[in-house]
This record gives C-alpha cells, structure tokens and sequence, in this order.
C-alpha cells in the first residue's frame, strides 16, 4: 500500500520524538485528521504526545478539554479526536475523550412533588411559563443528551469531580440531580416521535422508575389530526426516524411497558412536537403519569 505525503511526515515525526513502537502504531492512525499540518507542527504535536504519555496522573486529573489545551499545542479539541485505542497508547484515562463540561437545566422547588424530564429547551420554557415549576421539578434533557452521560447521571464518588454534570438552575430552587431522578415519581415528556420512544428506553436503564408523562394524552389526538401532525419526511425534520428506528422489526426492549407500547402505536406513521402544547394543559398534566388514562388514549 502506497502510503500519502501526510502520513509519512507524521510517522516521521513519531519516530523523531521517540515514541514507543507499538503506540506509534495506533498513533499512526490519527493520520486522516493531520492531512493539512505541516512537518513541523506534527514533529511539536508527537513530542506533546509523547510528553503527555510520560507524565504523572496528577498531570491528568482534570477535564479533557483543560488537559488537551494545557498540553497540546493550546488546543482543546486533540485529545476528543484520539479514539479510545490511541488514548491507551499513551496511557491516558479515556474520560479525556468526552467534551466539558457538560450542562443540565432545571427549574423548580426544593420540595418537588415530582421530576419532569423534558426534551426540549423551548418545551423547558413553556413548561416554567405555565407555572408548573412552583411545585414539580423539571430537568432539560436536550434530546438524547442526559441518557448519554449514563452511570454519570447519578454523579457518585466513582466519577471525576471535573467530569461530572453542572446543574444550572433556571428558577426556584430544586433539589441536586441525584434526588431528583431518584424520585419516587419521575415521568418523561418529550416529542410524540419514534426517537422520543428511544429516549425513554435509554434513559430507563439509569432510572428504573421512569414513566412517561400524562401530558402525552394532549398530544395523541394530535397525531390523529392531519392539520396538527406531520410524517417522517425532511421538512419536519424527522426523514431519518422510520430507519433508524423501526418499530416492527426490532426485538422488545426489555424497559419497554405498556405506555411505551401505545404512544410507539400511535407515532408510528406521524408525530407532533411536544412544543405544541398549551401551557394550561402543562400545567394540569405535568406531575401525572400516563398510564392513569392510557386506556381510553389507546381507544381513540
């Protein structure tokens, strides 16, 4: 295999700052990413590499971001484009892959008589506007991005203080976000599509208790009403979701319940974004779960 101009200059420059055989290896692969670095700047890149390799692991016990730019060329990104293999060439921690810090958004009291996890910020919004944080906590989950920080949902001593979620609260004063997703009840609003139904799952797993909220009996007439739902097509927004998530052929997940099963029914040709909600029907609905009227939803 002929190799290109830029991957011989960074196996070059490997080998110019010494580093060991078998991590340069892995290391070569990062090649794609350096297409358009001069010689030079890839010969300081792998000796910050290789000097990062040999430092203490005090040297790393920050965010990777903070690590990468303290350490690599000013740069903040370098350590998020290594991949976990080339991460450990160099013994790194791989916590330093993911970005930080990371941001959750709530509202409520200190006393929630629920926990209302929340799609989307403008939902999030016109869930504070309604008046329904005076007395039920509400947390943004920014689509999938609360599921994604798993175990870490739950900041224990296992995880990294610099790794670990910031709560922002946006009104009132809730509780930390531990309480809050070990509540007792806490219910999942979010869009009536077939993603939203894969939001559920993957943040069941962290919270057994999970339920989908009653706000969901608002929105499954909606899909019923042409003029006030939409298919799977790209104005929308939503093309990509009947592939990504089929809801026929899969195997059934083992968090799915009786709600899931009749909102993936009834979202499995069209959807509505939970955006069109009334304020009055959030706040009357909100600190509910769906499954009190599911079986007059599933009649309809």
């Amino acid at each position: 295999m002929v190799l290109a101009s830029h991957e011989i200059a960074w196996q070059q420059a490997l080998e110019a700052a010494h580093m060991e055989p078998g991590a340069a290896a892995i290391l070569a692969q990062l090649a794609p990413a350096l297409a358009d670095l001069g010689a030079s700047d890839m010969l300081v890149l792998a000796r910050a590499l290789k000097a990062l390799r040999g430092r203490p692991a005090e040297a790393t016990d920050d965010a990777g971001f903070n690590v990468s730019a303290r350490h690599l060329m000013g740069s903040s990104k370098v350590l998020s484009r290594l991949s976990r293999p080339m991460l450990d060439a160099l013994d790194l921690p791989l916590r330093l892959h993911a970005p930080s810090p990371r941001y959750i958004l709530c509202a409520g009291p200190s006393e929630p008589a629920a926990t209302l996890l929340i799609e989307n910020p403008r939902a999030f919004e016109n869930a504070i506007r309604s008046g329904l944080s005076v007395t039920v906590a509400i947390v943004c989950t920014f689509g999938f991005g609360l599921s994604y920080l798993g175990s870490e949902l739950w900041a224990d001593d296992g995880v990294s203080q610099h790794d670990r979620p910031i709560l922002i609260v946006r009104d009132g004063t809730p509780p930390p976000l531990r309480q809050l997703l070990a509540a007792e009840k806490v219910f999942l609003w979010a869009d009536l599509d077939l993603a939203a139904m894969n939001i559920f799952r993957s943040l069941k797993g962290a919270i057994p208790q999970l339920r989908m909220s009653a706000i969901y009996e608002e929105m499954v007439p909606m899909v019923l009403d042409p003029a006030r739902s939409h298919p799977y097509a790209v104005l929308f927004d939503k093309s990509g979701q009947l592939s990504r998530y089929p809801h026929d052929s899969a195997a059934p997940s083992p968090f799915d319940d009786e709600d899931l099963a009749m909102l993936q029914a009834a979202c499995s040709a069209r959807a509505g974004d939970q955006e069109a909600v009334e304020e009055c029907s959030i706040l009357r609905l909100g600190a509910q779960s769906l499954g009190v009227n599911r079986r007059g939803l599933a009649e309809m």
